[in-house]
């Protein structure tokens, strides 16, 4: 008896009536009762005080957990940021020697893909030009053929692209072949012991300018000019200011 006295003293169940105790190991079972007042340190944490309905209520039965909790990141002030911790785990592949990044580039605009030969180019797709021509008298024909107005809209557009960019194009090809010209002609000149001379942008527009009114004849320049006339007295007639209305008094 004094042995059981002492056991229940030192497991912390002094103050439990022999009665509650064998209620409890009737209700949990031997098995569960010693098993959960055997383990040695037992405080009373792992029991409860007496509810108001005098049945006792004791932690770490079968089937209850009580969940671990995480330990929350804490501050010192509410406005202190949150420290977060350094520990992290290291990466099983981890790079030693940084290689640097592959950069992106573009073949049309680096300098190891060349410069670009533009005689040769024409030479090798001049034979678009050709199917371009084709093209236009196929939306010509198409043109004559479409009775529905919207559609016939359309295929207009198509035509006068196509014939804007054409243009653009033999002109630009013109301009090619005046600095083409000029620059044989320099070779030839340094070659005789000459100083090369290089020309303005302005000399250049004038060389172009001429070209083109050779081309042209006498009776296109006249029509170009007349417009070109028109065209600038039109716009300095909106810079004269409008006469002012005399009003009787």
């Amino acid at each position: 008896m004094v042995d059981l006295t002492s056991r229940f003293h030192s497991l912390g169940l002094a103050h439990v009536s022999f009665e509650k105790l064998a209620e409890i190991q009737s209700k949990v079972g031997m098995k569960e009762f010693h098993k959960n007042f055997r383990r040695s340190g037992a405080e009373p944490e792992q029991t409860k005080p007496e509810n108001t309905n005098g049945d006792t209520v004791i932690k770490g039965t079968k089937g209850e957990r009580t969940p671990k909790k995480r330990d929350s990141m804490k501050r010192d002030a509410k406005n202190r940021p949150m420290e977060m911790s350094s520990k992290r785990a290291v990466g099983r592949y981890r790079d030693v020697v940084e290689t640097p990044a592959a950069k992106r580039r573009d073949p049309r605009f680096d300098q190891m893909s060349g410069k670009l030969n533009q005689d040769l180019f024409e030479k090798s797709y001049g034979f678009l030009d050709k199917y371009k021509q084709d093209e236009e008298q196929m939306l010509k024909a198409q043109m004559l053929k479409e009775k529905d107005p919207e559609e016939k809209l359309k295929l207009q557009n198509i035509l006068m692209r196509m014939v804007s960019q054409r243009t653009a194009n033999t002109e630009a090809k013109r301009k090619q072949s005046i600095k083409r010209e000029r620059k044989r002609t320099e070779q030839e000149l340094v070659k005789e012991g000459k100083q090369p001379f290089y020309l303005k942008k302005s000399d250049q527009k004038k060389l172009e300018l001429i070209d083109k009114f050779k081309q042209l004849g006498d009776k296109n320049v006249d029509k170009i000019l007349e417009k070109r006339r028109k065209r600038n007295a039109t716009k300095d007639h909106k810079k004269v200011p409008f006469k002012r209305r005399k009003t009787d008094m």
